[in-house]
């Protein structure tokens, strides 16, 4: 049975993702323990650093690779946000609200795992990368749109940004980290992808959809606005292979939580936004399939 090969690598990497992100959304629907700001710190502050830079040391690309890969996520995003803008002002609908929502995709607690399951260990040290990018564009970027100015002191309190500096270095270097650093910050870094995803769960169970009808029209636009942008930068920069496939699926993740977080602070329709993040994320667990048939 041949055929359904493809189905098998498809589940392997659908199945994880969707049932530990349902196991945080049931644990939260049945109101079972669960410290959100201890779980999210922890993530934000020790996990996911340590993953980011576990993760890239062990990554064999040179310079010049780590450059396409920052350049291809960066690219992603502001492309996806300049086809944004024009459709936004032709529905006279607000850039404050809806621009960050649709050029952020959630490459962090959906966008890794997705990456790792689908290509290895090499899928997630290029997923990093991106993430990485991504983050440092959300926390200038995202709460700039959001607030109409840049909270400098927000992106210095922000650990994955050095997390990638020195990774970076220890890279360009040549620099071996001692043993004890790797096995400290793998261990660490072990924890961030389930944790990426209870946390994705949890966050879910705690929304509602509102205005229905428009929510789950923007995140379909979410959707297919990643996709061209990732086919778009691909084919620019002439990727292929796995790097090709990290930035396809990065591009095309739904919504980022972090923008339900930024319009909540900043009062712009945090319902609307949220009810982006949800739809957006079903449609991606639903079209997922697909788009892994296209990459793999």
């Amino acid at each position: 049975m041949d055929f359904l090969a493809p189905l098998s690598g498809i589940a392997a990497v659908v199945v994880p993702v969707f049932l530990i992100a349902a196991l945080g959304f049931g644990w939260k629907r049945a109101k079972l323990p669960y410290d959100s700001a201890f779980i999210t710190t922890f993530a934000i502050n020790v996990s996911t650093p340590c993953l980011v830079f576990s993760s890239l040391v062990r990554l064999t690309l040179g310079g010049e690779e780590l450059l396409t890969m920052a350049a291809a996520s960066v690219g992603c995003m502001l492309l996806a946000g300049l086809l944004a803008t024009p459709l936004l002002l032709a529905f006279r609908l607000p850039l404050r609200v809806y621009l960050p929502a649709l050029s952020f995709p959630n490459g962090g607690n959906m966008g890794i795992p997705v990456c790792l399951f689908a290509f290895g260990e090499t899928g997630l040290g290029l997923a990093v990368l991106f993430f990485a990018a991504l983050a440092v564009l959300q926390f200038t970027i995202g709460p700039a749109l959001a607030a109409g100015r840049t909270d400098v002191a927000q992106v210095l309190r922000t650990p994955v940004i050095y997390a990638v500096a020195v990774a970076v270095i220890v890279l360009l270097t040549g620099i071996q980290p001692p043993q004890w650093v790797t096995n400290t910050t793998t261990l660490l870094g072990n924890c961030a992808v389930p944790l990426m995803l209870l946390s994705l769960g949890v966050a879910l169970a705690g929304l509602r959809m509102q205005g229905i009808l428009r929510s789950l029209a923007m995140s379909a636009l979410r959707i297919v606005l990643g996709f061209l942008s990732g086919l778009a930068i691909v084919h620019l920069l002439g990727l292929q292979g796995t790097i090709r496939g990290v930035v396809l699926l990065q591009s095309t993740m739904p919504v980022a939580v972090f923008n339900y977080l930024w319009a909540l602070r900043y009062n712009n329709a945090p319902e609307e936004v949220a009810g982006m993040v949800l739809g957006s994320t079903a449609m991606a667990f639903l079209a997922l399939p697909l788009l892994l048939l296209a990459v793999m």
